[in-house]
């Protein structure tokens, strides 16, 4: 499972897409494309991640920091969702700004844990955007074709 963060760091912003089989660092230097690729992130017990050349990254309080080389940066974590998990977990909203390429319910479905809802296309990548519970749909806001922008709620879920 992959998850989407938006960083900032000094007066710039990026995108970690933090994996269980890879990670990538996007940044603007190069129009999003991707300025750092690691194979082999690995989740450690304590929930930080870490790679064999000793590098660690961990979240923590808003934050992510990456000590690597013998250095640790500090980013703040921005977009991410602050309300309760089961409030999170039926609102389906958009991780960045971007463009809707699929949805793949309509209201009346019933949808379960992991399954895929829509995708969105952000920055040359498609983002899946996966039910976080059983649930049914109550109402889709967004259709292929739109623009949407970042926390944009894009499907609503309920019980």
């Amino acid at each position: 499972m992959n998850r989407l963060f938006r960083l900032q760091w000094k007066e710039k912003e990026y995108v970690l897409d933090l994996g269980d089989s890879s990670s990538r660092l996007f940044g603007p230097e190069k129009k999003w494309e991707s300025l750092l690729t690691h194979y082999s992130w690995s989740r450690e017990e304590d929930g930080s991640y870490s790679l064999p050349d000793g590098s660690v990254a961990l979240l923590r309080s808003g934050k992510l920091f990456i000590h690597t080389k013998g250095k640790t940066f500090q980013f703040a974590i921005k977009g991410r969702e602050t309300s309760d998990a089961q409030t999170a977990s039926l609102e389906i909203k958009s991780p960045m700004p971007g463009k809707i390429i699929k949805v793949e319910v309509k209201p009346g479905d019933s949808v379960r844990k992991g399954q895929t809802l829509a995708v969105v296309e952000a920055m040359k990548m498609e983002h899946a955007l996966k039910a976080g519970a059983d649930a049914k749909v109550q109402d889709v806001l967004t259709q292929p074709g739109d623009i949407v922008s970042q926390d944009q709620l894009l499907i609503k879920l309920g019980e």
